[in-house]
């Protein structure tokens, strides 16, 4: 969803997310050399107070953290996390936001605000929902400036003692001290990380400890998050989960002093623990049991299911860039209960690929329902290869004008035409794309002024010094994007999101236990491209360097006073052009 509204040669879209918006603005005409000096953005939200958005940047001679009421935002897009920037709690419910264009005087002084060229909007900020479909992502942020103005860069993810058989530790020690508001726990970190994603997963499993007639199958990878794995243990004291837990070599491969893995650990308290009706079942199919699955069962009945990337880990929740799709709906419940039970001891690749589940491609269609595909592997090696040439297919068709993803592999190593197909895509600057990932084998593409070829972002080597004004930032134990999604025609009708738990490579789909969803719906696809283009920037920013932004010896980092910086989002043959007429 989007709503837009213009004023004399101004316009002004909101684009809705999930807890996210992203604000594009336009000019009709580039103004006149010298004067234009950015956008002020506020917000109203549901708690009826009126904010100014915050920018880290100012204009020479300003210091420290500003209102862009003062510092003007110097781009044409932006994406909007209610409550980074303040411990207020904003709510949710419909946002009115206003953007107002600013202007120089003939000293390079800003003018005041003009309230008579504000524009607003109005639309919903919230948990993102439609025909039974949820979408939740995890922050993503603790490389970011919100977290080290919250949490510093130095406070530990864990406690020093949460190792080994201390790995269920209590969440509610302290963390760290914040002096604007004082002690914060580890629970208080882990809740403003793991953002949408971890909420939805902890509701999931709180409902069925809550009703005594609800069932648990779930597929975990890993399995070391605190919360998640109380959760677990109990409901096998309750005698209503099972599990299929990855077994391969790095979950059950004793630690150097024999200290055992933690999945392992939690299939020794998991089998103490249960009660008739609970049990685990250890297994990998060709290489990895690889999905992230909780179903729950009423009676007996399948009626939700949440899948998605985010593994179950302290670092899948609360470190890495990851999402979780929830299906309210039974049909698409029932369907995943089904292919959990053809697993449940057995978990063989040779034994499922045989299985329709393998061989087809199961398609969820209805009034008001977005139309929804989903397929599970392993496959055998003729349909794995089918499968991946048809999205790639589906990506090179002349009707496909952008292109935005997220995928954490995308190696040399990695098989398969889609891969390498999104590592060059790039390349060609007849299509709008934006991408990244946490290994494209150097193959990147940073943004440089006035080239109109598409970004790719290698999110792990994003690590130089931010200048001043911006804090030091912690370093990442793990994995900055996890996620396996790419979006087409985000803003057309023919929009669609391939997600899920596959590596969209070859040798996954054929040898992990994954899946591959395909979700034709604009409204879910702006959602997720919304979040491909806010870990783009991120780590596009933390990548190269523009302007006069160095290293931190070089000159604070500044706004622009001469105007020149919106040159060139009017350059047809920059992608900051080519961006910004997209989005409007």
């Amino acid at each position: 969803m989007f709503k837009t509204a213009s004023k004399d040669g101004f316009s002004f879209k909101a684009y809705q997310g999930a807890q996210m918006t992203m604000l594009t603005m336009d000019l009709e005409q580039l103004p006149a050399a010298g004067t234009f000096a950015g956008f002020t953005l506020a917000y109203t939200g549901s708690d009826g107070i009126s904010r100014n958005i915050k920018n880290l940047l100012n204009f020479p001679g300003t210091d420290g953290v500003t209102e862009s009421d003062v510092s003007p935002f110097q781009t044409f897009k932006w994406v909007h996390f209610p409550g980074s920037f303040t411990t207020a709690n904003v709510g949710a419910g419909n946002f009115d936001y206003h953007a107002t264009p600013r202007f120089f005087d003939a000293n390079k002084q800003l003018l005041p605000l003009d309230a008579g060229k504000k524009v607003s909007v109005t639309i919903p900020v919230g948990d993102f929902e439609k025909g039974g479909i949820s979408v939740g992502f995890t922050r993503a942020f603790m490389k970011s400036q919100a977290y080290a103005n919250r949490y510093g860069a130095n406070t530990r993810l864990k406690p020093a003692t949460a190792a080994g058989a201390n790995w269920l530790f209590d969440t509610s020690e302290v963390a760290g001290h914040n002096t604007a508001f004082g002690d914060f726990t580890y629970e208080d970190m882990y809740l403003w990380l793991g953002y949408t994603a971890r909420r939805q997963i902890y509701e999931a499993l709180d409902e069925a400890i809550g009703d005594n007639t609800i069932t648990v199958e779930m597929f975990a990878y890993d399995l070391n998050d605190p919360g998640v794995a109380k959760r677990c243990l109990e409901l096998a004291d309750k005698g209503r989960i099972r599990i299929i837990l990855d077994n391969a070599a790095l979950h059950t491969t004793p630690g150097a002093n024999g200290t055992p893995t933690e999945e392992n650990n939690f299939e020794q308290k998991f089998i103490a623990t249960a009660k008739p009706g609970a049990a685990v079942f250890r297994c990998r199919f060709g290489r990895y049991s690889h999905c992230k699955v909780v179903i729950l069962k009423k009676n007996g009945a399948a009626f939700r299911v949440l899948t998605g990337s985010t593994n179950f880990a302290l670092t899948g929740i609360c470190v890495n860039a990851n999402h979780v799709i929830t299906f309210d709906r039974p049909d698409v419940a029932q369907y995943y209960s089904d292919v959990f039970n053809a697993c449940w001891m057995d978990g063989k690749a040779d034994t499922f690929k045989l299985t329709n589940f393998a061989t087809g491609t199961k398609k969820f269609t209805g009034s008001g329902i977005p139309k929804t595909e989903i397929e599970f592997s392993p496959h055998n090696d003729a349909y794995a290869e089918n499968l991946l040439d048809t999205i790639t297919a589906h990506v090179k068709d002349a009707a496909t004008k952008s292109v935005l993803f997220a995928v954490m592999e995308m190696g040399e190593t990695s098989s398969g035409s889609l891969i390498k197909t999104l590592r060059e895509l790039h390349r060609d600057d007849g299509i709008y794309t934006y991408g990244v990932t946490d290994n494209s084998s150097g193959d990147i593409s940073l943004y440089k002024p006035g080239r109109k070829n598409g970004l790719l972002i290698n999110a792990k080597s994003a690590s130089r010094e931010l200048p001043l004004p911006f804090k030091t930032e912690p370093k990442l134990p793990g994995h900055a994007i996890h996620h396996k999604f790419l979006i087409t025609n985000f803003n057309k009708p023919s929009a669609r999101v391939y997600c899920g738990s596959s590596n969209l490579a070859l040798g996954g789909e054929k040898a992990n236990g994954d899946n591959l969803l395909c979700i034709k719906d604009q409204d879910v696809a702006t959602v997720f491209a919304i979040e491909a283009l806010r870990l783009t920037d991120h780590y596009n920013f933390r990548s190269v360097r523009e302007g006069d932004i160095g290293p931190p010896n070089q000159p604070p980092a500044k706004l622009d006073n001469t105007g020149n910086w919106v040159n060139k989002f009017f350059d047809p043959n920059d992608i900051r052009c080519v961006e910004r007429e997209i989005m409007a």
